[in-house]
């Protein structure tokens, strides 16, 4: 049997370097300026001495280009360096599963009037055994075969986002009806997916509390 591997949602690049190596490669790929090591290190959230041992490294094998500026060098990402476009796949690699995640949801029999990421990916804090948090609000007043559908739907996309990167995805599936019960108890998961959620189709939340959204049935 095939065992997966959990993506880190947070940093995809750690997937495959180690950590030092991808922070560094994690900045330098999202500026297009010169990095002195230090400031390197503080944007990645990492040690310095080992942020600048990661970029000897790796300006030892041409991906990192490094220039000397007074006591200090500055070092940015070699873009000519026929790994650069996988390196910056790679750094986008989070925003991709969610493009892929949107379009799988946007291709559902029944469509779903919201569906947002909350949790700890949303918040940008997801390590590699994280889950994929999703809120979806289901139309209301289906009929069983429907039921039926949307539960095959709902599984089918799971299984995609499994094979795309190892995580599990796990749904919070509500309604409309539920969600505004929640916001009137200031439920403490109502107040996360409001400050947090990053919406990924349909009605923006507020919205949809105001009761703006279709019910289902009529798909």
């Amino acid at each position: 049997m095939f065992h997966t591997v959990d993506m880190d949602l947070s940093r995809p690049l750690a997937t495959l370097l180690s950590a030092a190596d991808a922070g560094a490669l994690t900045v330098l790929a999202r500026t297009e300026g010169a990095l002195p090591g230090r400031r390197v290190a503080e944007l990645a959230g990492a040690n310095h001495t080992s942020t600048l041992r990661a970029l000897n490294g790796l300006v030892s094998e041409g991906v990192v280009l490094v220039e000397p500026a007074g006591r200090a060098n500055l070092y940015r990402l070699n873009r000519s360096h026929v790994l650069a476009p996988l390196i910056l796949a790679a750094v986008d690699a989070t925003a991709a599963v969610q493009r892929r995640l949107t379009a799988q949801i946007n291709d559902w029999v029944i469509p779903c009037l919201h569906a947002a990421l909350y949790g700890s990916l949303a918040r940008g804090e997801a390590g590699p055994q994280s889950d994929i948090d999703v809120l979806v609000v289901r139309p209301e007043g289906l009929s069983a075969a429907d039921e039926e559908t949307w539960d095959s739907q709902l599984a089918e996309t799971e299984d995609m986002m499994h094979a795309l990167t190892g995580n599990d995805l796990s749904w919070l599936d509500t309604t409309a009806t539920d969600l505004r019960r929640g916001q009137a108890a200031d439920e403490p998961i109502f107040r996360s997916w409001r400050d947090d959620a990053i919406l990924l189709t349909g009605l923006p939340l507020p919205q949809l509390l105001r009761g703006n959204g279709t019910t289902g049935g009529d798909h």
